[in-house]
């Protein structure tokens, strides 16, 4: 009934940004953790914490101790300053790495349900800004992505013809200066035999065109 609305405030932020880093971590234990890029922010969700933690304990001793309440200036006779400019700001400044931790951390999470295990895959593309191109090198990264593209499309042991590959198209480029051209093939399956729909039941259309070398 004594305590100032200000140190009781100092007190309840102090408990939930210990309860947002404990969520957190707890959260990102399993799986995600092992994403670098995860593992990089939980460290400084941690560290942030730790200063804006130790700036409320600062403050609310301060407040309890001495019957002045602390002055912004170094004296203590001066207006009521239960909580600092700089507690405040350390404290914005944990929040916004709990922010930021909470959207790489869902989608970090939504991406190892597609890619188990990739975890050098994730961190790639959580790294990824919109609109940019990403170049996957790794034979066993692209065999993650297109075995998630075809779980996705199939959706089942009995995927309905909407939901099978429509087209599959491959070019060889030829990067001969001299005569610079590229073979398209074009691959269509059977969608009305009554056999599964199968690449090797349909139609193959092939082109050979010239083309600039780059």
């Amino acid at each position: 009934e004594t305590i100032h609305p200000a140190l009781l405030l100092n007190q309840i932020l102090a408990a939930k940004l210990s309860n947002a880093r404990f969520v957190l971590e707890s959260a990102a234990a399993l799986e995600a953790g092992r994403v670098r890029s995860v593992a990089r922010v939980l460290l400084d969700l941690s560290a942030a914490v730790d200063v804006a933690l130790g700036a409320l304990a600062e403050d609310a001793a301060d407040g309890f101790l001495h019957l002045a309440p602390k002055n912004a200036a170094s004296g203590y006779l001066g207006p009521l300053v239960y909580v600092s400019t700089a507690t405040i700001m350390t404290c914005e400044e944990a929040c916004n790495v709990i922010g930021e931790l909470e959207i790489l951390l869902s989608r970090a999470l939504s991406l190892l349900q597609k890619f188990p295990g990739e975890y050098d895959l994730v961190d790639t593309l959580l790294q990824c800004k919109d609109g940019q191109m990403l170049f996957v090198k790794c034979p066993r990264e692209r065999s993650a992505i297109l075995g998630a593209i075809g779980r996705h499309q199939m959706n089942g042991s009995n995927p309905s013809p909407e939901e099978c590959p429509a087209i599959r198209e491959y070019v060889l480029r030829n990067m001969d200066p001299l005569n610079p051209c590229r073979l398209s093939a074009r691959l269509v399956p059977n969608l009305q035999s009554s056999q599964s729909a199968s690449l090797f039941h349909g139609s193959l259309l092939m082109a050979l065109t010239k083309s600039s070398c780059w």
